[in-house]
């Protein structure tokens, strides 16, 4: 891991869905799929709206949501649908061509852009203990639980605006602490 990354941020420890940072600083990182709330009505999206602001208010635990935007790449996309025009039926290869081109032409003009929305949880060793932390105690387990009680909470408030959230493995934990600090590839450049 880059030094500098670990300066700023201290990760100890990843775990499945879990690191821990600092000495007793537990951290959860959730991706929330969001619904499309372009194509909605305008009454459709004030009640998601008003919905959204009382899931908020009603937290007792604070989050901080974090939206990321990847350029994204559609050169090995194309190269994949030309290495594949052999294999349709021959009146189709036109409108493959066509629509190509039409991505080429898209794509030099307007930057394709994929959002993707995160919740960052986090538990600090000090904060529902009533017995005083020891020195050199873990805390892990008593961590993962809160954050999965926590978790299960944003799920439920979650879901009937529409929106699902995936709890982040070890390996998408560090590949998305690396990109927001700047220290490694983009979501988009990985895949």
């Amino acid at each position: 891991m880059d030094i500098y990354l670990n300066r700023l941020f201290p990760i100890r420890a990843i775990g499945p869905g879990i690191c821990l940072v600092h000495k007793d600083r537990y951290v959860a990182i959730l991706e929330a799929i969001p619904i499309n709330f372009a194509l909605r009505a305008p009454e459709e999206q004030e009640r998601l709206i008003k919905g959204y602001a009382n899931f908020l208010n009603g937290l007792n635990f604070p989050v901080q949501l974090f939206v990321r935007s990847d350029f994204l790449r559609v050169d090995e996309y194309l190269a994949d649908l030309k290495s594949h025009e052999d294999a349709i039926e021959a009146h189709l290869r036109p409108s493959l061509g066509d629509y190509i081109q039409f991505l080429r032409e898209t794509v030099s003009v307007n930057r394709l852009v994929k959002r993707r929305f995160y919740i960052v949880m986090a538990w600090q060793g000090h904060e529902s203990r009533k017995i005083p932390r020891t020195r050199g105690e873990i805390l892990w387990d008593e961590a993962e639980h809160e954050l999965i009680r926590r978790r299960e909470i944003l799920i439920q408030g979650l879901r009937p605006l529409g929106i699902r959230l995936q709890t982040l493995d070890q390996v998408s934990t560090l590949h998305f602490l690396q990109s927001s600090f700047g220290q490694g590839p983009a979501a988009s450049e990985r895949s």
